[in-house]
């Protein structure tokens, strides 16, 4: 069992443990790292006594009883200082496997204090404050192990996780590259780095570290599956996909192999695929609001609004304070019909995103659409609207200060993505026969808006098939 595996267990609290289940996925390296320690801690302390000294394999599980058996040791005084400070740690490292990381710490903290020029009593603290999420007492613990022990590779490489989660790349790359340097064939450290490297946009770094963790390792699942993330961001879907299927062959239960698989079935339009792995993500982690979305995505391009809209309510649910999430499901919501709920959460998404301009516009329409038109409303989120400059002339249309044939020739001499421009008159066009009961003339712009709209109009495309397919039923 690799440590990068543990990782994975711990991080996916539905599975085992609650230890780490909120720990961000960026820096999974350095926390498969800290797993790795925890079990290498309980493996190798030697300790004369019972079960405190219990060998770890894939099957064991750590409980009360060896933190019992542990405890025994160190309230012994009968017992020697080396052998109570052996238990301390074993117990430090159970306690913080079990996900109970006050215990570990003040644990550590007695080792520490018994063995104040460990290197290895520090380091054994910062892992448990890392993996508490509390960088700023983390960092000074891995400082001292570094400077116990200048030469310590997996110290390095604990601080530069630390520094990463604190946002100083800089200082976190130059950690890994120590780490590299004293350690040159631990597969951890090329990942660490590589997935540092993918989080700066340097996709082709990444992917030479992360090949060369796999050189080392070839069964380590987490490079594999970070790779094909770094492969699937260039748009190499066949890299990607073959890293993947290794991923999942090397661990069958990792959702995020199935849900990055999803991905690129998804862009590459097969849909039925997608939302099958996006399903079997899912079962294995059904609290995770991004593959909602995903599959909520793959549902509407399905032309599936009902089903999408399912998943969107359910990843709003599980991140109600997240706006992104609200401007999406606002979205949906208007491609799928459902005016009234677009229009409450479009007013969340112009109070959260007075930037996004066509958010203002398409609050009124969803209003209108649901037969609560409030041209005021409309009339006072456009008045700090630039008149000489995109997309006022849509706006003025709809306030009744342009002609439609007024509109198209100023949006001309407008500097604006043309293919973007033209689906968005086309829409907007569409939607404002609408708003005035032509359907007949509301037809052709939102046909042809199906049809040209892509890239920065996707949602466009999407609400006017919608459109298109609720007139051709209502007929």
């Amino acid at each position: 069992m690799t440590s990068y595996w543990v990782a994975m267990n711990l991080l996916h609290a539905s599975r085992d443990q609650p230890i780490m289940s909120n720990l961000p996925y960026r820096n999974l390296g350095a926390l498969a790292f800290a797993a790795a320690m925890f079990v290498a801690a309980l493996t190798t302390a030697a300790q004369a006594g019972g079960d405190c000294r219990m060998p770890i394999d894939p099957h064991l599980i750590i409980d009360q009883r060896l933190i019992e058996s542990c405890t025994a040791i160190i309230e012994n005084p009968a017992e020697s200082a080396a052998d109570r400070s052996t238990a301390l740690r074993i117990r430090g490292s159970a306690q913080s496997w079990l996900g109970h990381l006050d215990a570990a710490i003040a644990d550590f903290s007695a080792n520490i204090a018994m063995n104040p020029m460990s290197a290895q009593a520090a380091f054994d603290r910062a892992l448990a404050y890392f993996t508490k999420r509390d960088t700023d007492h983390a960092l000074p613990d891995y400082d001292r192990a570094i400077a116990l022990d200048p030469k310590f590779a997996l110290a390095y490489f604990g601080r530069g996780g630390a520094l990463e989660e604190k946002g100083d790349f800089a200082r976190a790359r130059a950690d890994y590259d120590e780490a590299i340097r004293l350690k040159p064939d631990n597969s951890r450290f090329y990942g660490a780095r590589g997935m540092l490297r993918k989080r700066r946009a340097d996709y082709d770094g990444a992917i030479a570290d992360l090949s060369s963790a796999i050189r080392i390792d070839p069964n380590d699942m987490l490079a594999h599956l970070f790779r094909g993330n770094t492969y699937k961001l260039q748009k190499d879907y066949d890299r990607a996909l073959a890293d993947y299927e290794t991923a999942l062959r090397l661990d069958p239960r990792e959702s995020l192999a199935y849900a990055g698989r999803a991905d690129v079935r998804n862009a590459r339009a097969d849909y039925d695929s997608a939302i099958a792995d996006y399903t079997k993500a899912l079962e294995l982690t059904p609290d995770d609001a991004g593959i909602l979305y995903n599959r909520a995505v793959a549902f509407t391009k399905k032309g599936d609004y009902e089903r999408a809209l399912t998943d969107q309510d359910a990843a709003v649910k599980l991140s109600p304070e997240d706006g992104t999430l609200r401007n999406l499901r606002a979205h949906l919501r208007f491609t799928a019909g459902h005016f009234a709920d677009a229009a409450t959460d479009f007013a969340d998404v112009v109070d959260r995103s007075p930037e996004y301009i066509f958010g203002k516009l398409l609050r009124y329409l969803a209003r209108a659409r649901s037969g609560e038109p409030d041209t005021a409303e409309l009339r006072r989120n456009a008045a700090g609207l630039d008149r000489s400059r995109w997309p006022w002339p849509i706006f003025a249309v709809y306030l009744g200060e342009m002609t439609r044939e007024q509109m198209l020739d100023a949006v001309k001499t407008m500097n604006v993505e043309n293919n973007f421009r033209d689906c968005a008159v086309a829409f907007y066009l569409g939607e404002y026969s609408l708003t005035h009961r032509h359907r007949d003339k509301a037809l052709p712009f939102l046909k042809q808006a199906a049809e040209i709209c892509s890239g920065d109009g996707e949602f466009e495309r999407d609400a006017a098939r919608g459109e298109v397919r609720r007139l051709q039923a209502s007929k």
